[in-house]
């Protein structure tokens, strides 16, 4: 605690400094950031601004039109998205002392869970209707990228990756179907041999 009363950040950064600094490293865009926190993007560059005057180095860095954390910023960035983090959880837990049931559940799906994971949400909705749900559908790559970064609570995935600090509940099976034209000669048969249904030409995503 000693150490909490002596911190440099805690006696200059405020959370709202913090929070801005987190819009605007995940966004990369100060513009963006402002949109998103009712913000004029004069406030959010003077929140910045006082932010990388306090830790005493740049926090971002402009090249051409783009921006981006620099070492520094990344750092401090990381440090946000889990302070944040914890007082998410923490709200949460003071709600459910509460009875409310109220907090935010992130899920990530990958394309093909698009069409049938807002079906089972809805049904969670109608059960927990105190509770947010954030939706984000996005590639194989990026999710496993979402994945290791600790971005959501929940991912929905094909092939899971085999790492021990993951854990992973089979909840649905995926069957694979081939469409041909109805002209086509095998169009008409119930049963397909392996054998013959892998002479035929065929287009797999």
């Amino acid at each position: 605690m000693d150490k909490i009363a002596h911190s440099f950040l805690m006696r200059h950064a405020s959370l709202r400094q913090l929070q801005v600094l987190e819009a605007v490293g995940r966004h990369l865009s100060f513009t963006r950031a402002a949109e998103e926190l009712h913000l004029a993007q004069p406030t959010v560059s003077a929140q910045i601004h006082n932010l990388t005057a306090a830790v005493g180095a740049p926090l971002f860095e402009q090249i051409g039109k783009r921006v981006y954390l620099t070492e520094m910023g990344r750092v401090l960035h990381a440090a946000a998205c889990k302070v944040f983090d914890a007082l998410l959880y923490a709200e949460m837990e003071l709600d459910e002392l509460k009875g409310l049931k109220r907090g935010l559940l992130r899920l990530a799906v990958v394309t093909t869970a698009k069409y049938f994971a807002p079906r089972v949400l809805g049904a969670f909705c109608e059960r927990y209707p105190g509770l947010d749900v954030a939706l984000k559908v996005t590639n194989r790559e990026r999710l496993l990228e979402r994945l290791v970064d600790n971005l959501d609570d929940i991912y929905i995935i094909g092939h899971p990756p085999e790492a021990p600090e993951f854990t992973f509940e089979h909840f649905l099976i995926n069957p694979l179907v081939a469409i041909a034209a109805k002209q086509h000669p095998l169009a008409q048969q119930r049963r397909i041999p392996l054998a013959e249904f892998a002479r035929e030409p065929f287009l797999a995503r």
